[in-house]
């Protein structure tokens, strides 16, 4: 008896937490005007929201399409102020979406970095002697 009441209790903490830590995600859009990938899906251009559920969580939807994707990253700092921007790596007529800015709520100099995904390594590689990816940047609303 003990334990299904301290299963019961402990699911109600967690989803009590869960819905706290949604209702404190912070959502930006952005006009992304080329078709681009993350962590190897690929993603039409469009109009995205892009919501950070948590402090490395990130979810990507297509608002046209509503397909999405949710994306564990690593938080990175900046000494300089960042603007609320997107991070695209080009390698010729391919994007990669490499990082995520925002300037809220007195987070200046945080953002989050994705990692280099298998594809992009590759694509990476192949582009060395062309100097390596050009950095493509899309603002954040």
């Amino acid at each position: 008896m003990k334990r299904s009441m301290f299963g019961a209790v402990m699911a109600l903490v967690l989803a009590l937490a869960a819905n706290v830590a949604f209702a404190q995600s912070k959502s930006t859009t952005a006009s992304v005007p080329f078709a681009f990938t993350v962590n190897d899906s690929a993603m039409p251009a469009g109009h995205y929201t892009i919501t950070e559920v948590s402090d490395r969580v990130l979810q990507i939807r297509n608002d046209d399409t509503n397909k999405s994707m949710t994306i564990i990253a690593q938080r990175e700092e900046s000494v300089k102020p960042q603007k609320s921007e997107l991070v695209f790596h080009r390698y010729g007529d391919r994007y990669v979406l490499a990082e995520v800015w925002s300037d809220s709520a007195g987070r200046n100099g945080e953002g989050i970095q994705l990692s280099a995904s298998k594809l992009e390594q590759e694509m990476r590689a192949a582009s060395k002697d062309a100097g390596g990816p050009a950095e493509v940047v899309v603002a954040l609303r």
